[in-house]
């Protein structure tokens, strides 16, 4: 009868003990996975915060970007304008800039359009004689232009006259371009 109660109590020993080890792991499971969410959430709270502060920030960002947009929108023809007729408006601009400064206009050429940035660029090419002051007054004709017109490259090339008395005459190679919003 000690064989059966050794037995007994053997068979309810284990039988408890898997018990326990199954609490065990169970526990043990729970716990590692309790660690991992508090871990996650700790990586997730400053990202939410952020997400919070711009979230709050809206107004003002929104208000930011319009300004932004009102901004570009003094430096670039709008999107709706047609590029052939950007280009055409920069080129009389341009040529009218060199005339009012009193340079010489041997030629100007409208260039192909290039995108850059989300915006378009519309090249003008100019050749243009004159004194240097006159390039001078030229260029500072075409900074109070809006939308503005920005000077890409300038070639100069001295031209000589024979006359050491006469003011420096210098023949221009300029490339001008102005920009267009795209929609």
């Amino acid at each position: 009868m000690s064989l059966t109660r050794h037995r007994a109590a053997v068979s309810v020993g284990l039988t408890v003990a898997v018990v326990l080890a199954v609490l065990a792991a169970a526990g043990f499971y729970a716990w590692e996975r309790q660690q991992a969410a508090e871990s996650a959430l700790a990586d997730i709270e400053p990202r939410y915060a952020r997400l919070l502060g711009l979230q709050k920030s809206d107004v003002p960002l929104k208000k930011a970007v319009l300004g932004a947009f009102e901004g570009l929108r003094r430096w670039a023809y709008p999107a709706d304008q047609d590029s052939g007729k950007a280009g055409n408006d920069v080129q009389q601009r341009a040529r009218r800039a060199a005339e009012v400064g009193g340079m010489n206009i041997v030629s100007s050429q409208i260039l192909p359009p290039r995108m850059d940035g989300g915006l378009e660029q519309i090249p003008v090419s100019l050749t243009l004689e004159g004194p240097v002051q006159s390039l001078q007054a030229t260029l500072a004709n075409m900074t109070g232009d809006r939308p503005a017109i920005f000077v890409e490259s300038l070639g100069l090339r001295a031209i000589d006259k024979g006359d050491p008395k006469q003011p420096q005459q210098v023949s221009a190679n300029l490339i001008v371009l102005s920009l267009r919003m795209q929609p």
